[in-house]
């Protein structure tokens, strides 16, 4: 059997499942529109660099990898118990 867990945050529920209106939907579009085209224009850059850097864009990828493999795969501090 599972357990439940209750909450206690009550919110507006028109506020999750209506859709904003007026101003409100007009600057989220305005965002995600602006946010489509910087990731657009930032993936042709990154593009061109690496067109342009083939072994630099190499030892970014593993030193990318490398810090990743650091942050999300930390081993965890051996437990030493004290014996009285």
């Amino acid at each position: 059997m599972a357990a439940q867990t209750h909450s206690k945050t009550q919110l507006p529920v028109g506020s999750i499942v209506g859709r904003p209106a007026g101003e409100e939907a007009h600057a989220l579009r305005r965002g995600l529109e602006a946010g489509r085209d910087t990731a657009a224009v930032a993936m042709r850059r990154i593009a061109a660099w690496t067109e342009e850097h083939p072994g630099q864009a190499l030892l970014v990828g593993l030193a990318a990898g490398f810090l990743l493999g650091k942050l999300l795969f930390r081993r965890r501090p051996a437990v030493i118990e004290e014996l009285d």
